[in-house]
């Protein structure tokens, strides 16, 4: 065997925030691997302080550097640790993955820095790539892979979503686990995990299309809850945080898990269940009565938009009245749910003037359901994003014709965030009220923001100025929202100063 280190790196996707939970993606793409006894290092900037010293240090002995990244700033994180690896060591593999790169492969390949990547769910491809490397053999009858050689780019067909059943467990061994738990409303030794992959439906926004093709795989019960057991055993983990793209996909999957963790008594509670409003609004009581048991704390929902044109328009197959649904249901069994939407979309047949207006009416829209959905249960959260168009799903070509700027290459993509302006359309003054509204006023309308963040403060004294001056920021902020006053944004502006130099929130 390669005696040389497979190194992994997971870039910040924030600047000037430093990641603060485990490299879920990382740890996945290496199950094979540590299982088969590879020599695996993973750098994260919550793992280390000095990270690209790191890895400078670390690739003058690997075999690989590979690199997982969503859409953003990631992307100009993995940019950066590709330079310093290549620096110590010219002949080294450079390895991409991860949604970016699976919806991009060829143009991520046009950056010289990169020799692979890996598309879609890579536990298993991105091992049978290392193999193929230690042999010397070609790529040429490896679906789902995409390689350059000589300068030329190479494609195979996309790679079948293969079953979970049998797969090892997350090798969470391989950091540092204490550096990634962390206080969260739900438990104070919170941990990521993933039971699952990819998204039968088709919503005409969503990126999941184009990486799973409407395919959805996960682990069997069982094999969920041991998982859940070793965590709270090995690391004395009492949070699980989800990162499933859809959770309730299998409803008898998810009521055979949360039975195994009844019947075997793991106290785990579990947050971020992703889950769709009208499934689970029409879902059984059983189901709901098991969530209720395991203490089960929140969901994360697209509720997407309060106007049921913008709903049928990206495909998402639910009414606005299947949220409100759902959110009496969930208040009804105490859980807490996360909702998600989307603003500036491109509706057909709308020119860009029609389209600002539109998207000022969807969010006067989303602001209506919201403020229904929050009256209902102070402990729900809402969150409003702009609108990012990803080839491959339904909207991406109608942005392309409305005059979106389509990045050219891996920097521009780089330069993306959640919250900007990538839309033609979506004016200024919307550009800076949403994300006013969603990390500002959203924050702290949440009841529970304040038992996490004050949580994450050892000192006492900092803890009692925190607590003050949150409570006097929510104050304002509460005010702004019972009166619909985004304007003269000062308040927001200081809290954006405040947030840029702490981790606390």
């Amino acid at each position: 065997m390669i005696k040389e280190t497979i190194l992994l790196y997971n870039p910040s996707p924030e600047p000037k925030r430093k990641t603060t939970d485990v490299p879920l993606s990382l740890l996945c793409a290496s199950k094979v691997l540590d299982k088969e006894g590879y020599k695996i290092k993973i750098v994260a900037d919550n793992l280390y302080d000095n990270h690209m010293d790191i890895i400078s240090k670390t690739a003058k002995n690997s075999r690989v550097l590979g690199i997982s990244s969503l859409t953003g700033h990631q992307i100009l994180g993995g940019l950066e640790a590709c330079r310093v690896a290549k620096q110590a060591n010219k002949d080294i593999k450079i390895i991409w993955g991860g949604y970016h790169p699976s919806i991009f492969p060829a143009q991520t390949l046009e950056n010289p820095y990169v020799d692979i990547v890996v598309k879609g769910k890579g536990e298993k491809a991105f091992y049978e790539v290392i193999k193929k490397l230690d042999e010397g053999e070609s790529f040429n009858d490896m679906p789902g892979i995409h390689w350059k050689e000589d300068g030329q780019i190479f494609s195979n067909p996309d790679r079948p979503l293969e079953k979970m059943e049998g797969s090892p467990q997350i090798p969470y061994h391989l950091v540092d686990v204490e550096k990634c738990l962390y206080p969260s409303e739900y438990g104070q030794r919170t941990i990521s995990y993933v039971s699952s992959y990819g998204c039968p439906y088709k919503c005409g926004f969503c990126c999941e299309v184009s990486v799973y093709d409407q395919r959805w795989v996960g682990l069997d019960a069982k094999s969920v809850v041991d998982d859940f057991e070793r965590l709270e055993k090995e690391y004395k983990v009492d949070a699980i945080g989800f990162y499933d793209s859809l959770f309730f996909t299998n409803m008898k999957r998810s009521k055979a898990i949360f039975r195994e963790m009844l019947d075997r008594g793991v106290k785990v509670r579990l947050g971020n269940l992703d889950g769709r409003s009208k499934q689970l609004a029409d879902a059984d009581d059983e189901l709901w009565e098991l969530m209720r048991e395991t203490r089960t704390y929140s969901i994360f929902c697209g509720a997407e938009s309060g106007d049921d044109e913008t709903l049928e328009a990206m495909t998402k197959e639910i009414v606005v009245e299947d949220n409100y649904r759902f959110a009496d249901k969930c208040h009804k069994y105490g859980i807490k749910v996360v909702f998600g939407s989307l603003v500036g979309l491109p509706l057909p047949n709308h020119s860009i003037k029609e389209l600002t207006k539109k998207t000022g009416d969807q969010i006067e829209s989303n602001i209506q359901m919201f403020d229904t959905i929050l009256s209902k249960d102070t402990r729900h959260r809402a969150q409003i994003f702009i609108y990012c168009p990803y080839p491959g799903t339904s909207m991406y070509e109608d942005s392309i014709r409305l005059g979106f700027n389509e990045p050219k290459n891996l920097v521009e993509w780089g330069k993306i965030t959640y919250f900007e302006r990538p839309v033609p359309w979506v004016n200024k003054n919307q550009g800076r009220m949403v994300p006013m509204i969603s990390n500002y006023i959203f924050m702290f309308l949440d009841a529970d923001t304040i038992v996490w963040a004050k949580e994450k403060i050892k000192n006492k004294i900092f803890r009692a100025i925190f607590i003050c001056v949150f409570q006097s920021a929510s104050f304002i902020a509460r005010l702004r929202w019972k009166y619909k006053f985004f304007q003269i944004p000062i308040d927001y502006k200081l809290f954006t100063l405040a947030k840029s130099v702490n981790r606390w929130i």
